[in-house]
């Protein structure tokens, strides 16, 4: 199970990482200039996507069993 999350992990925090530097790259490295919404949508997605990344590493509570008599 610890597998999976570390996959989830990076499914979540490689989009999440680059939009954020991308973001950073092009505004501030480039000079290009990003309309208000554009840059909110970027940064907002970038920041939603680094969040569900840490709550993949969250520990999930185990389930029991119940012991069924018949």
């Amino acid at each position: 199970m610890r597998k999976r999350a570390n996959q989830l992990w990076l499914v979540f925090f490689l989009p999440g990482a680059l939009l954020i530097v991308g973001h950073f790259v092009l505004t501030r490295v480039f000079g290009l200039v990003l309309s208000e919404f554009a840059s909110s949508v970027v940064g907002g997605l970038g920041i939603v996507l680094l969040l569900l990344s840490l709550l993949t590493q969250l520990p999930r509570p185990r389930r029991r069993r119940r012991d069924t008599e018949g």
